[in-house]
């Protein structure tokens, strides 16, 4: 399978994760594995790079490589944010079983920040905000700042567009895949992405 990429449909779901949104038996996703988003139609497929692997990529974790932004990932431990962020620079008081953390990536309590949701030690949900890119940071190959033309161009027309509770900022939302976007003044400012089967809000 050396050089070879798979190519994995998700219509609604990812194919593989569990109601627990971690893969199973407390697999961590594989840091090897790195995957794109495609349209497909109305939906959208992930492509997975599968390298120069002798044998194939364990199907219960195949889903996570296409939800990673940068060196993390959705369903990677609370241990492994902390090896790549350190100890969070704010801890938000839990909700639903789940605590978010918010890491300042420049100065403190200014853009740019990384807010992540931990859920029973696994990260289930990733928002990088601000209106400049951030080095080792982006998904899909969509960065802060990016024009909303680019971001047409990788991901196609949002399934939603709505107001995002911020000034002059709309929310694009490609439900039920588990990525979104914050835009503002045709500039990307956000971007979430998510497990679809664990609830965050």
């Amino acid at each position: 399978m050396a050089g070879s990429a798979l190519a994995l449909s998700l219509l609604g779901m990812f194919a593989s994760a569990n109601s627990q949104g971690a893969p199973p038996q407390g697999k961590a996703p594989d840091p090897e594995l790195r995957g794109q988003w495609l349209r497909a139609g109305q939906g959208f497929a992930c492509k997975v790079e599968t390298g120069k692997r002798v044998t194939p990529p364990d199907p219960d974790v195949l889903s996570f490589a296409c939800q990673r932004m940068g060196a993390l990932g959705i369903g990677i431990s609370e241990t492994s944010l902390k090896a790549v962020l350190g100890e969070p620079h704010r801890k938000l008081p839990p909700a639903n079983n789940a605590t978010n953390y918010v890491y300042f990536l420049g100065k403190a309590d200014q853009f740019p920040y990384l807010a992540a949701t931990v859920k029973a030690n696994r990260v289930t949900a990733l928002q990088i905000s601000g209106p400049a890119p951030v080095a080792g940071y982006s998904f899909n190959q969509i960065n802060l700042g990016d024009s909303t033309e680019k971001l047409l161009a990788q991901l196609g027309s949002p399934f939603h567009v709505g107001p995002s509770g911020l000034e002059k900022t709309e929310l694009w939302t490609y439900s039920p895949w588990p990525f979104s976007f914050e835009v503002r003044e045709d500039r990307v400012t956000s971007i979430r992405i998510n497990d679809p089967t664990v609830t965050t809000q």
